[in-house]
């Protein structure tokens, strides 16, 4: 698949931005039952997503080519352990970089550009999560696929 990267980012931010609400996207990482079970669901409405932007289909629309079961697997396992446990906000505090409780907790006083500090971090954040999704997925795909 020539354009097995684009099909993976397209897959991504679909499944990750436009079909994660806010609850899902805050209580993924709680360490009950419950937050176990809404990334459970996070990472299903996301592998669905995925697979079917890499689906294949000729000029008719007609299906050529269908993830097999150890794509569909791949794509939840590149998913599913850097939400549950918010890897990029770990990977970040193991490297020094922005930390988005660090800036949010700061007051005026002891972070003079807490204005800019905050946004910046969760853009990061962003970053770095998007990062480790995205490579992590196509090292796994461009082996079976």
């Amino acid at each position: 698949m020539e354009d097995l990267f684009a099909r993976i980012v397209l897959g991504h931010l679909v499944g990750d931005y436009l079909l994660q609400n806010k609850y899902m996207a805050i209580h993924k990482t709680d360490k009950t039952e419950e937050g176990a079970n809404i990334c459970l669901l996070h990472c299903a409405i996301y592998t669905a997503t995925v697979c079917m932007f890499l689906c294949r289909f000729d000029s008719c629309f007609n299906l050529v080519w269908a993830p097999s079961p150890l794509v569909v697997a791949l794509v939840f396992l590149s998913h599913w352990p850097i939400d549950r446990t918010a890897l990029a906000y770990f990977w970040l505090k193991f490297i020094k970089g922005r930390d988005i409780l660090y800036e949010f907790k700061s007051t005026v006083t002891e972070n003079e550009y807490r204005e800019i500090g905050l946004p910046f971090a969760c853009f990061v954040y962003a970053v770095a999560d998007n990062t480790m999704h995205l490579v992590l997925m196509w090292t796994f795909l461009r082996l079976v696929i």
